[in-house]
C-alpha cells in the first residue's frame, strides 16, 4: 500500500506521531526548570496561617484607623498560605485573574519571592516573581519587580501585572482607603528572614 501512494500515507502517519513527540519534549523541559522554592519542601498551606495573615492586615488598618500609627507583620509561612487558599478567590474579587497552583511566598534578603506553577495548556510552568518594596519619597510603599523566571524565557506581561497587583491589593489598597494618607517609615521596612515587617502613620 505505502508504496502505492508515494509515501503520502507514511507522512500522514508521522507528522502527527513527530507533533506529539515534541510536544511532550517541551513538557518534560518545562517540568524540570531550575526554578527554586522559596519555602521547604514541608511546607503545606494551613487555614489557621492564611487567617493570620489577614488578621495582620486588618490590625494595622485598625490602628491607623483609631490611633494615628500602624504596624504590619507577618510571616512567610501566613502569606504562603493565604496566597494558596484565599489568592483565586481574593483575585476574583479584584477583578483579576489568578491562573497558578502550588503558591508560595518568600520573603528574605529585603526581596518578597512569589512562586508558583503557571497552569498552561500542556503543563505546570515553574514560575519566580521577585518584587522588591521600596519606600518612595512621599513616604509611600511601592513594589517593583526585580526578576521574573519562567521557562528561560520573558513571562506574559498579564502574569508579571497579575502577582504585583495581587500584593498591591492585598497590603497597600486597606491602608490607600482609609481617610488620609498613609505614609511609611523607611527605616521600618524590614523583609528578611521570613518576616515583612513596616510601620507608618496617617496624615490627616
Amino acid at each position: 500500500m505505502f508504496e502505492s501512494c508515494g509515501g503520502c500515507c507514511l507522512a500522514l502517519v508521522l507528522i502527527p506521531l513527530l507533533c506529539l513527540g515534541l510536544v511532550a519534549c517541551a513538557a518534560i523541559y518545562l517540568l524540570t526548570l531550575d526554578v527554586d522554592t522559596p519555602l521547604p519542601a514541608s511546607f503545606r498551606p494551613s487555614q489557621t496561617e492564611a487567617q493570620a495573615f489577614d488578621a495582620a492586615i486588618d490590625s494595622a488598618v485598625n490602628q491607623a484607623r483609631t490611633q494615628g500609627g500602624w504596624v504590619l507583620s507577618f510571616t512567610e509561612s501566613q502569606a504562603s498560605s493565604w496566597m494558596a487558599l484565599q489568592g483565586e478567590a481574593f483575585a476574583d474579587e479584584h477583578g483579576h485573574a489568578f491562573p497558578f497552583s502550588n503558591v508560595q511566598v518568600g520573603l528574605d534578603d529585603g526581596e518578597i519571592t512569589f512562586y508558583a506553577e503557571l497552569e498552561t495548556r500542556f503543563a505546570a510552568v515553574p514560575l519566580q516573581v521577585i518584587i522588591t518594596p521600596r519606600v518612595t519619597p512621599a513616604g509611600q510603599l511601592d513594589f517593583t519587580i526585580s526578576e521574573v523566571k519562567v521557562a528561560d524565557v520573558s513571562a506574559p506581561d498579564f502574569v508579571v501585572q497579575t502577582v504585583k497587583a495581587q500584593f498591591e491589593d492585598a497590603l497597600l489598597k486597606p491602608l490607600e482607603d482609609l481617610p488620609g494618607t498613609y505614609f511609611v517609615y523607611p527605616q521600618s521596612l524590614i523583609v528578611d528572614n521570613g518576616v515583612f515587617q513596616v510601620q507608618g502613620a496617617i496624615r490627616r
